[in-house]
């Protein structure tokens, strides 16, 4: 009998696949740094400006420490100081954002998640505003009840450009409705989520791209708000897959939002029952508006394949 030799197991299996590279995130923190960086520097310009005229103007010296913590408490207020700082931060929000997805070696439109993604009813649109703008009224709401409304200073520099000139107030409008609401979720939502949620999965991007987006206004008050309506806006761009629904959601609840500050009584003139009627009112909004996006078809987008996926 002839002896045959067994075919070797070797050459039977195949090799075995080559682990996925996983996509890299220090490119995406290395960009929100160089924005950080360019808002604080340029705050801090527009800021030293602010006080050498002001000082110029009333005559206050650096000795006198109370009139300069007066004057420094006005300062915070200028309208002109405010659209400065939204037209920066819009600015490069949005430069920074170009910058990182043309650096890519993905499409532009894909890096930055500009393409349709799932087609929505008109109505679902409606409702993603409505949502937005009832859950931005109920924390508001919830920081006046609880007493924490008078901590911030961005968003009363905000009310007081509000109430500018004509002129001011168009600058607010354009930069921080147009400008900001497409910068910031090009850069947030579109650059930054990207990323994250290949790298982590969708809830720890999402969560991820809402903390930084949060810890970019710099404020006691007004970045938890920013960094819960992030959390809103990064779960519509991956129930979506596009940036396109929280960009319109972002510019319209932006411009509603200058719109009634400069229309309406401000947060600290309503009374208290007003505000526990709003919070609970805006609430069920907001739980309702969720359901319905829900109720759509859409359905949260698959991270994309993560080969290949590693560059800016």
């Amino acid at each position: 009998m002839d002896f045959q030799p067994e075919p070797s197991s070797t050459q039977d299996t195949p090799p075995a696949p080559a682990s996925p590279e996983r996509p890299r995130v220090w490119t995406v923190f290395l960009a929100f740094g160089l924005m950080l960086v360019t808002l604080l520097v340029g705050g801090t310009l527009f800021a030293g400006i602010a006080m050498a005229l002001e000082m110029a103007r009333t005559g206050v010296k650096s000795p006198d420490a109370a009139a300069m913590a007066a004057m420094m408490e006005q300062i915070k207020l200028l309208p002109w100081l405010h659209v400065a700082g939204v037209m920066l931060s819009s600015l490069v929000g949005l430069g920074v954002a170009l910058m990182g997805g043309w650096l890519s070696p993905r499409p532009l439109r894909e890096r930055l998640r500009t393409r349709p993604g799932v087609s929505l009813p008109a109505w679902a649109w409606g409702a993603a505003l409505v949502g937005c703008f009832a859950l931005g009224q109920a924390m508001e709401s919830l920081s006046v009840l609880v007493g924490v409304w008078d901590w911030t200073s961005s968003l009363k520099g905000l009310q007081a450009t509000s109430q500018g000139s004509l002129g001011t107030f168009a600058l607010l409008m354009f930069f921080g409705t147009l400008v900001a609401g497409t910068g910031e979720e090009l850069f947030f939502r579109g650059y930054v989520q990207t990323r994250l949620v290949e790298r982590w999965g969708p809830w720890a991007g999402i969560a991820g791209a809402a903390t930084l987006f949060g810890f970019m206004h710099l404020d006691p008050i007004h970045s938890p708000l920013a960094l819960v309506l992030g959390v809103y806006l990064g779960w519509l761009a991956e129930r979506t897959g596009s940036v396109r629904l929280p960009v319109f959601v972002h510019i319209l609840n932006n411009a509603a939002s200058f719109l009634l500050t400069r229309f309406a009584p401000s947060a600290l003139e309503l009374p208290t029952s007003m505000h526990a009627a709003l919070l609970v009112v805006c609430t069920l909004l907001t739980v309702g508006a969720v359901m319905l996006l829900r109720r759509t078809g859409a359905s949260p987008v698959e991270p994309q394949a993560r080969t290949a996926i590693v560059g800016p």
